[in-house]
């Protein structure tokens, strides 16, 4: 065979789209809200029924790779057939049809005469049961409205109840799509069958779901695909075995189905790179000849595909990269004078240029358009023309602007060291005499360079040098990288400038991954301490380190924030983020104003507290920046309640499972009652959401609800207590710190150690991030929190 005798690639090889994915399934909120509406043996019932697959896959907490999926579907062959997806490993064509969706999901896939159902009549059982629900009888339950029934169905029958868990499973599962919109009547309508829904053939109506979905798509952009997606990165594992064992973290015990054998993995580097360099590949699942092509009433078989499945039959056969030209039916740009032809996308390297592809892959089928060679040397061609008038202009104001920058440079230097000295103190005016000789021999200033520069760097100079210390502050920062020190957001905010030290990985946790050092570990506290104490008797007008103290308390997580950015593989998960103290103070501060201020009419547009986006967006806190958005690269939050005036509680924010869980030293004790505890989370467990809710785009808006979170104070019994007093903020911190590294909270967190414990935090703020006292605690940035800023 040849190569002609072959489809196309889809896309030439390195001109892909480097997207993302999203997706509609394994709701949590569903399966929250059904696990709570239904009784222990209801749900019992259906998680072992053929549908219950997909409450235990939800179950594994699957981690979702979209570059993974995205990657292998942007490797895929043009193929006419509605039903198969084929995409190329190497030199190895891989298919994704209703015969792997079938072993990878292990749900009934087989073939009915009627598919569509379009006989099925509404009896008055269904009309009733439909009227239950609150839906329209000519309409299919949107996740919503299961969502919503699950609050009502306390009193309903038995089966009605187990009615609602399986349009649940498929709402959320087997459709999947936006939780809004209905789903198809008559499919939902067997449900009143219930041993026939159960029976009925899902597999084939889930995969034909996902199959549409994705062969509509346009993969240039980013996108959400409607069916139960997570079956593409399990084809994935399938296809690649050996990639799967190295990055599925799969299970023991070969599980079956191999949707429950992986726990999946987020965020994966080099994904692609790993794919394409694997050896041991599973085209598709081994079946006879006659066998290979499931069958569909509306497809017909692709006779470019029919080649491939023939060459794999035969035994002699070897796929080479011959038989798989580069050039693919899109992936190329296509010069303005063909403007009325479809264009392709930039290189993969160049990912921030607009991507000109603007049709799904399913339109490209059969496209043999104008060759890539051509049609890019003349955009070449154009381009260099374009660009050689451009580069000879631009570089004579270039030159122009590197004197009149290093001149510029060189008086600010001047100005600083004179600073640093404490040689001169500097006012507006002196400031504004640095600057005037570089107007004199830039020539007529900022002026001259009207046409090349529309930024007057004079005015600039003197508005960022008003003052001596702005001045300072400003080449500091600029300079920073000479003296080999952190960068600024990695500096302290506490008087020191101490680069952080390094700690030694250590054990493992509970869960069996490596961590990154035990926070119990005593070894070189000694030193340390010392260190500590002889400060403290050369400065005697510092205090001891008391944790009760707010200054204190944002010292050491600073500590671990500093941790997380520098070793991000010593936690839990690089999707964590440690919040000060200030946050919580300043949300529940504020909370009056939120709840009396007028919303519009959707319910958006009410008062959140100063710097909530910044928290959001990862601005704030300032000290090491994490600037990672809530939701999207952020699935935990870690930060701390100060109650009653007198007590530190510790809290962790799930946005996975909208819920605050809150860990108090004095839990047994009930030193803070469940009222107070209740008045003090309200504010994030409500504002929480809403912050959500108000910044997501209008896409994902519906992933937000403002549905407050839940919250929940683990007992007493169940950790550490502090029996004697004052030492609520240590335990506080002990338990941020043993969840965020993904360990048990020891036996060694009690109140005999507690002074060792004291000590070693002690020692570990003085030398890690340089803090010296609070009484010098530097207050950049916290303006945000005053409402006049």
């Amino acid at each position: 065979m040849v190569a002609s005798e072959f489809p196309r690639r889809l896309y030439t090889k390195g001109f892909a789209p480097d997207k993302s994915i999203g997706y509609y399934s394994d709701d949590y909120r569903l399966v929250h809200a059904l696990k709570s509406a239904l009784q222990e043996d209801e749900w019992e019932e259906i998680y072992e029924s053929p549908l219950g697959v997909f409450l235990k896959f939800h179950d594994l907490d699957f981690g979702w790779a979209s570059r993974l999926v995205h990657h292998m579907l942007t490797f895929q062959i043009v193929c006419k057939q509605r039903y198969e997806i084929w995409s190329l490993i190497g030199t190895t064509p891989v298919r994704f049809s209703l015969h792997e969706f079938e072993e990878i999901t292990g749900l009934n896939c087989g073939y009915v005469d009627d598919l569509a159902l379009t006989d099925l009549a509404l009896s008055d059982d269904t009309r009733a049961f439909w009227e239950l629900m609150g839906v329209d009888a000519e309409s299919g339950p949107s996740t919503i409205k299961i969502i919503e029934a699950c609050s009502n169905c306390s009193s309903w029958s038995r089966d009605d109840r187990l009615r609602l868990g399986y349009l649940g499973i498929y709402a959320g599962f087997i459709v999947a799509t936006r939780p809004g919109l209905s789903t198809n009547v008559n499919h939902a309508r067997l449900v009143m069958d219930l041993e026939g829904f159960k029976e009925f053939p899902w597999g084939r109506i889930a995969f034909q779901h996902l199959i549409k979905s994705v062969k509509e798509k346009d993969l240039s952009k980013n996108i959400h695909i409607e069916g139960f997606v997570q079956a593409l990165q399990v084809w994935v594992y399938y296809a690649l075995p050996d990639f799967a064992a190295e990055f599925s973290e799969p299970l023991p015990n070969d599980i079956q189905p191999l949707l429950l054998a992986y726990k999946g993995s987020r965020g994966r580097k080099n994904a692609k790179a790993n794919m394409l360099k694997q050896a041991r590949i599973q085209c598709c699942v081994a079946k006879d000849l006659a066998d290979m092509f499931p069958v569909w009433d509306d497809d017909e078989q692709d006779p470019d595909i029919v080649k491939i499945v023939n060459a794999i039959h035969d035994p002699h056969f070897k796929f080479s990269k011959n038989h798989w030209p580069l050039e693919g039916v899109l992936g190329a740009h296509i010069v303005k004078a063909e403007a009325g032809k479809r264009s392709l996308p930039s290189d993969e390297s160049s990912r921030k240029r607009p991507c000109t592809t603007s049709t799904s892959a399913a339109s490209f089928v059969g496209d043999e358009r104008v060759g890539v060679v051509a049609t890019m040397k003349a955009h070449f061609d154009q381009c260099f023309k374009s660009f050689s008038t451009k580069m000879l202009n631009g570089l004579g104001s270039c030159e122009k602007q590197i004197k009149l920058l290093t001149v510029k440079v060189e008086s600010v230097e001047r100005a600083v060291e004179e600073l640093t000295t404490g040689s001169a103190k500097h006012t507006e005016e002196e400031v504004k005499d640095n600057v005037e000789p570089t107007q004199q021999q830039g020539g007529t200033g900022s002026k001259k360079h009207e046409g090349t520069c529309d930024v007057d760097f004079n005015a600039v100079a003197l508005a960022k040098n008003a003052k001596a210390r702005a001045a300072a502050q400003l080449v500091a920062r600029a300079t920073s990288a000479r003296h080999q020190q952190l960068a600024a957001t990695q500096k302290s905010p506490f008087l020191g400038n101490s680069t952080a030290k390094s700690i030694i990985p250590s054990s493992a946790s509970h869960s069996g991954r490596i961590r990154g050092y035990d926070p119990f570990d005593q070894t070189g506290v000694k030193a340390k301490h010392t260190t500590l104490m002889n400060f403290l008797k050369s400065n005697p007008l510092h205090s001891c380190l008391i944790f009760i103290n707010v200054q204190h308390m944002e010292a050491y997580i600073n500590i671990l924030r500093l941790r997380l950015s520098k070793h991000p593989e010593w936690f839990v998960s690089d999707r964590i983020c440690f919040l000060n103290s200030m946050f919580a103070t300043v949300w529940r501060r504020d909370y009056n104003d939120f709840k009396n201020s007028e919303p519009n009419a959707d319910g958006s547009g009410k008062l959140l507290p100063p710097g909530a986006y910044s928290y959001y967006t990862g601005e704030l806190p300032i000290y090491c920046q994490t600037k990672k958005t809530w939701a999207y690269d952020v699935d935990y939050l870690y930060s701390m309640l100060h109650i009653k005036e007198d007590h530190w509680v510790a809290i962790w924010v799930s946005f996975v499972t909208r819920h605050i869980t809150i860990w108090d030293s004095h839990a047994g004790t009930k030193h803070a009652s469940d009222a107070q505890i209740d008045e003090a989370v309200e504010p994030l467990a409500v504002m929480i959401p809403y912050l959500l809710q108000t910044c997501a785009p209008d896409d994902d808006k519906w992933r937000f609800p403002y549905t407050p979170f839940t919250h929940s104070r683990v007992p007493g019994t169940e950790i550490p207590q502090n029996i004697q007093s004052d030492d609520c903020g240590v335990y506080c911190f002990k338990y941020i710190e043993c969840h965020a590294l993904d360990l048990p909270f020891p036996l060694e967190l009690c109140d005999k150690n507690i002074r060792k414990i004291r000590e070693k935090m002690a020692a570990e703020i003085f030398d890690e991030i340089g803090a010296r006292g609070h009484d010098k605690l530097d207050t950049t940035g916290l303006d945000v929190y005053d409402r006049k800023a």
